[in-house]
């Protein structure tokens, strides 16, 4: 992650790009002015393997400094007195066990003959556990004929170049034998509606691909998971679309041709 997350984190739908294929893991998206904020007392119950006093100064230490973000869970780390925090609303971070320091960037391990990127590891378990929770009813499903030998999961908007490029060689990526699970993600408020027209078809393949190639598509209002999907985004970090996740929670990048995506996968070619 490159840029601070918001010292008064505030979720308005902001512009966000399209994204080629790049080996930066996603960033936040938020670039308004943060608005004034007061601080709320945490309500839900906190997971991770912390210590209650840890959770507590914590908690404590976000409130009295007036962030507006309800933590999720707090886990220890390799690095001694450091805690990996999740938020429902923002992108994790690092924090000190007394909540006095906050660190937003990578933290990498030195071993013998081996260099570890212990935030790379952290950011796919948390992106694994949001992206798989998603009920298959509320993705777009393109499937190989045969049993897929790899699933990726794709945030994509409609109206999005690089997006456009990627569903175009779909059939090639499917050939390959990889399964793509579309999940919304609008880059700002005039592509929400399109984006929900789509989740709201009866065909949802069909419909994205009419989207994809520039033509409109009418669909009842229905309740649309359009704003949730883009939600996960916004916990996981994404700034811009495409966004490719493996199953496994890792980030592969923004566009990437299909060829290119079956060496990142793995995949022997036949």
């Amino acid at each position: 992650m490159k840029l601070l997350w918001p010292l008064a984190a505030t979720l308005l739908l902001t512009i966000s790009g399209c994204s080629k294929a790049s080996s930066d893991a996603p960033t936040d998206v938020q670039t308004s002015a943060p608005a004034s904020v007061s601080a709320t007392p945490q309500t839900q119950a906190i997971l991770g393997n912390a210590p209650e006093s840890v959770r507590k100064a914590i908690t404590a230490r976000i409130q009295k400094a007036g962030l507006k973000a309800t933590i999720s869970s707090i886990t220890s780390t390799e690095m001694p007195n450091l805690y990996w925090v999740t938020f429902n609303e923002v992108p994790a971070v690092f924090i000190s066990g007394d909540g006095q320091y906050f660190l937003q960037g990578e933290l990498v391990k030195l071993g013998d003959n081996e260099v570890t990127n212990l935030s790379d590891l952290l950011n796919a378990q948390d992106a694994k556990r949001l992206i798989t929770a998603v009920p298959e009813k509320d993705l777009i499903i393109f499937s190989p004929t045969s049993k897929p030998k790899a699933v990726i999961y794709a945030f994509t908007d409609v109206d999005c170049g690089y997006c456009r490029k990627l569903h175009n060689e779909i059939e090639q990526i499917n050939a390959k034998g990889i399964e793509v699970r579309y999940l919304a993600w609008p880059r700002s408020p005039s592509d929400v509606a399109i984006n929900e027209a789509v989740w709201c078809s009866e065909d949802r393949k069909s419909a994205i691909t009419t989207a994809k190639h520039g033509l409109p598509v009418q669909a009842p209002a229905c309740k649309s998971p359009v704003m949730a999907q883009r939600h996960i985004g916004e916990q996981i970090g994404i700034n811009g679309t495409p966004a490719i996740y493996t199953a496994d929670g890792k980030y592969l990048g923004g566009y990437i041709p299909a060829n290119d995506l079956a060496k990142m996968l793995k995949i022997d070619k036949k």
